[in-house]
């Protein structure tokens, strides 16, 4: 019976998707209706930490790749494509002032007189 209830509890996605605090609970309650001695439930425990943990690390990765895909098939820009065309935009930023003079700095002469300005008498 203790088995079939591991192997119950022990369904990847079923698992992975309740907190440690609800699993713990369950295995709690699954050893001592069991009648488990401290030493069996305490293994059992670790067992279900154990699963517990890698179907958590299993659904975590599956998220992320369907989200790398979704955003892959929606044609949207990553951090990483950000990044490059940013970096790409900073190396075009120094060649083009690289390529170009230094302007000349013009002084305003105070002698020559604004256009459409009234002279005055």
């Amino acid at each position: 019976m203790i088995e079939s209830l591991k192997k119950a509890l022990n369904t990847g996605v079923g698992l992975a998707l309740k907190t440690w605090r609800e699993v713990e609970a369950a295995g709690r309650e699954i050893a001592r209706k069991s009648r488990l001695s401290e030493a069996e439930a305490g293994q059992f425990l670790k067992s279900l930490r154990e699963a517990y943990d890698r179907a958590q690390q299993g659904l975590e990765k599956r998220v992320n790749r369907l989200a790398k895909e979704v955003l892959r098939k929606a044609d949207v820009a990553t951090r990483e494509d950000v990044k490059g065309l940013q970096r790409e935009i900073q190396q075009l930023k120094k060649q083009l002032q690289a390529a170009r003079p230094a302007p000349a700095s013009r002084k305003p002469s105070a002698a020559r007189p604004r256009a459409g300005a009234k002279k005055s008498s």
